[in-house]
């Protein structure tokens, strides 16, 4: 009996790797121009989310090396710029949580719930991104 259940345990595991496997190469061929599943639009917008927020943390990151360099040639009285960029950001995170949660509450617990507030979270990314681009620029490169 223990082996008959360690073979299914390990059929099981090895039918999840296939099944898996099989999900990503299908997923590699979706145009995310035109998804035409719920799930083709899930995963484009899982996609997007993900390629947004990737490009969100490289300016983030350009924005606090840049307040970093700034604060070394500062006075004492006035460092304290990067600590401020990670409060903000933490401070974002939450605000765009709240906010995409409210915006997508009335649909919540469904599809079109889960979509709205990708979306949104999406939307307010961009726009952060944007922001902390916008402000590297302003101190100049």
């Amino acid at each position: 009996m223990l082996v008959s259940r360690r073979i299914l345990t390990l059929s099981a595991g090895l039918l999840a790797s296939v099944l898996m496997s099989f999900m990503a190469v299908a997923q590699e061929n979706v145009d995310c121009g035109y998804p035409l599943t719920n799930s083709e639009r899930t995963y484009c917008a899982e996609k997007a989310l993900s390629e947004t927020e990737a490009d969100m943390q490289k300016a983030y990151d350009r924005l606090h090396a840049k307040l970093v360099e700034m604060d070394a040639d500062l006075p004492d009285h006035l460092k304290g710029s990067p600590g401020a960029l990670e409060e903000a950001q933490a401070a974002w995170k939450v605000y765009s949580d709240k906010d995409c949660t409210a915006y997508s509450f009335p649909f919540r617990g469904g599809t079109q719930g889960s979509e709205l507030y990708r979306n949104c979270i999406i939307v307010l990314t961009l726009k952060r991104t944007e922001d902390l681009n916008a402000t590297v620029e302003d101190y100049g490169n």
